[in-house]
């Protein structure tokens, strides 16, 4: 059986050299064998402290570089450049519970390295949303809750480095290192104050939440000024996403290196159909003029040219009424009152209620967030006492929002919120 050796300033492990100061507190796993230790350890706890490194500044897919583990009171590095990471899977499918910090990246990563994301999560970076913190550092989370500030790293590492140096390798075990004391502090606030079910509920939100990529067929959706586009400019506009982005997957390149956003709604505004017409086209750089490639985009804008607007894919628009003009100036009273009920209830103000939220439930959409869970608890009825004229806003004497219940009650505005 292969031990999990303990590194120090001389050791070296299959030609990799540590780099780090004696004693040091974690392990370096690179060896098929060791992983699978490391895996029956984490199978045996309750809970598992865990984070990534990557990058995909130059390519489509996130490229993981570094997986740090904290399992009971032992940190491991693994190298998976080394090692296969599929076998991890047993781990994510298991009720282990996984503490991450701002985890929806590394959700993805782990998606694509194993297959699965962590069945059991809790992010406590999401979590310290219900204690007033809005999006904190882990930094600011371990100095708040442990007393410690971390040492600042060098965004800017490369994390495929080799061997990776002492900072390098500090930091990353830094990441998992006081995540229980963090976990530990959170859920006992939360107890405190009745609010750990809200705060375990939002977890589960953020695991359905992630998804893979977009497919091909609705890239265009991703392109801020191709959400405008009408008729055949949006018919060409779908056509040529749809192409960039396989042509992205299949290469493993940004989208950009493929085609920029300004050239592909510059290209369905204008859809050109010859060489000539293609130059006077803003964002083509002349990698894109090349005879094969400009042949290709041609091609491609013919192909939109003869679709009909309602063969585009479009992204699945939730039933429900439009939100009718006459209500639109209750959203804006609405997300003022509900940051200061963020305020005094110390909730970050994002995680309450976005526009998008008070929109969805104002226009009586399907499903609203704020119609269910412990958003309706703390402002959905009450947003629909002010709506209907049950409740109106007031200032208090510190200059805060109150919700003040009226004596009169009108019911022009309650068929809003009919089904």
């Amino acid at each position: 059986m292969t031990r999990l050796r303990r590194l120090t300033a001389n050791d070296k492990l299959e030609g990799i050299e540590a780099g780090l100061v004696a004693g040091a507190s974690y392990s370096w796993i690179q060896t098929q064998e060791a992983f699978s230790e490391l895996i029956a350890k984490a199978l045996r706890v309750r809970r598992i402290a865990l984070d990534t490194e990557f990058h995909r500044e130059r390519t489509y897919w996130p490229k993981v570089a570094l997986i740090q583990v904290r399992v009971a009171d032992e940190i491991f590095l693994v190298d998976p450049l080394q090692v296969d990471l599929g076998p991890f899977a047993e781990v994510l499918e298991s009720d282990v519970l996984f503490i991450m910090h701002a985890a929806s990246q590394d959700i993805e990563v782990l998606q694509r390295a194993c297959g699965f994301g962590p069945q059991n999560l809790f992010d406590t970076q999401l979590v310290a949303g219900f204690t007033g913190m809005s999006t904190p550092s882990l930094s600011a989370l371990v100095e708040r809750y442990v007393g410690v500030r971390l040492p600042k790293g060098d965004r800017l590492t490369d994390w495929f480095e080799r061997p990776l140096r002492n900072n390098q390798q500090e930091y990353a075990a830094n990441d998992v290192r006081y995540l229980f004391e963090v976990h530990d502090q959170l859920v006992a606030e939360l107890e405190e104050r009745g609010r750990l079910d809200w705060a375990l509920a939002e977890c589960r939100l953020l695991q359905q939440k992630i998804k893979p990529n977009i497919s091909p067929e609705l890239a265009w959706t991703r392109i801020k000024e191709a959400r405008h586009l009408k008729g055949k400019p949006r018919c060409v506009i779908s056509v040529l996403a749809r192409w960039r982005e396989g042509t992205a997957q299949r290469k493993d390149i940004p989208i950009r290196f493929v085609l920029s956003d300004l050239a592909m709604v510059g290209i369905a505004q204008r859809a050109p159909s010859n060489l000539d017409e293609l130059k006077t086209i803003r964002g083509l750089d002349s990698r894109s003029l090349k005879e094969s490639l400009a042949k290709e985009i041609l091609t491609l804008v013919d192909e939109g040219m003869k679709l009909k607007p309602e063969q585009v894919a479009t992204l699945d628009v939730e039933d429900g009424p439009k939100l009718g003009n006459e209500m639109r100036a209750a959203v804006t009273l609405v997300s003022a009152w509900i940051s200061q009920v963020a305020k005094d209830e110390a909730v970050d103000p994002s995680l309450l209620a976005t526009r998008s939220d008070i929109n969805d439930l104002l226009r009586g959409a399907k499903n609203p967030k704020l119609a269910s869970g412990w958003r309706a608890e703390l402002v959905g009825a009450r947003i629909r006492d002010l709506v209907e004229g049950r409740a109106s806003l007031a200032f208090d004497a510190e200059g805060g929002l109150v919700l003040e219940t009226r004596a009169a009650v009108s019911n022009e505005n309650k068929e809003n919120f009919e089904p």
